[in-house]
């Protein structure tokens, strides 16, 4: 089923790109923990269950215009799936335009999402997945 699973990120991760952030919202378990980084600190946000995801990714939003995730490699982990990519947005208020590297890690369990973890660490992210370069 993992390499379902990679299939089923890298649709969400296609749909991202073309700005559709909130696509991977259907495949989320109810009581999913999503892990992520702060562009411009070095807080970490953890959020639990679909709502609180939603409440995070409305007020991160509210920053940026025309935010994506862009997906360029993925690699089967098991119940895991890593990517490597990268977020590219322009600041709402400057006008700036931004680009970051970004790794995340999708934990599956009988094909909902129950963790998802962003990290701007490559090798956090597949340390996390259980993979090696």
């Amino acid at each position: 089923m993992s390499q379902e699973d990679v299939e089923r990120v890298r649709n969400i991760y296609s749909q991202w790109a073309r700005g559709n952030i909130g696509a991977a919202v259907e495949t989320f378990d109810p009581e999913i923990i999503f892990e992520s980084y702060m562009p411009d600190a070095e807080d970490r946000v953890v959020a639990r269950g679909p709502e609180e995801i939603e409440a995070f990714t409305r007020e991160f939003l509210a920053q940026w215009a025309d935010y994506r995730l862009i997906g360029e490699e993925f690699r089967d982990a098991g119940a895991k799936v890593f990517v490597a990519g990268r977020s590219t947005a322009r600041g709402r208020q400057s006008g700036a335009e931004v680009e970051l590297p970004m790794f995340s890690v999708w934990t599956f369990r009988a094909g909902s999402v129950v963790g998802l973890r962003f990290t701007r660490s490559r090798k956090e992210a597949l340390d996390a997945a259980g993979l090696r370069e």
